[in-house]
Parts: structure tokens; sequence; C-alpha cells
């Protein structure tokens, strides 16, 4: 999964905003991924899906039908 200080970094380059919409595919399915992220007390909340981190792209989106399935990230 990826990691507080990623989002943290997200957040830096924004600071206007209070909720960050990342847009992708399922790096699973290929179907639209739009994931909320705002920050908590506790850390991050993200809405709509689960993201990876990816030492080549910096991120892997994965829609949350295909997490319940499988949870681990699949390289295709």
């Amino acid at each position: 999964m990826i990691r507080a200080e990623t989002l943290k970094k997200l957040f830096e380059d924004r600071l206007e905003k209070s909720t960050i919409a990342i847009k992708g595919k399922c790096s699973d399915c290929g179907c639209d991924v739009t994931i909320d992220i705002t920050p908590t007390s506790a850390g991050f909340g993200l809405n709509g899906g689960v993201l990876f981190e990816d030492s080549q792209n910096g991120y892997l989106a994965k829609c949350l039908i295909c997490f319940e399935l499988n949870p681990m990230i699949t390289v295709h």
C-alpha cells in the first residue's frame, strides 16, 4: 500500500486542497477508478479504491471490488 510519507508529499504540492482526487485505471480489471484522499487526525482517508506504490510509475490504483478479491498488487 502507499506510504503516509508519499501522501504527505502529494499534499505539500497542493496546500490549498483539503481533498485530492486521483483518477486512473484499476491495475487488475482496467475499470476507471477515482480515489479521494483526505487528511485525517490519524493520517489519511482513502475513498473509492486503494493505492499501491510502484517504483516505476509512482503508484498503482486498484478498485474496491478487485481489492476485496485480491488485496495484493498484481503485476501484468
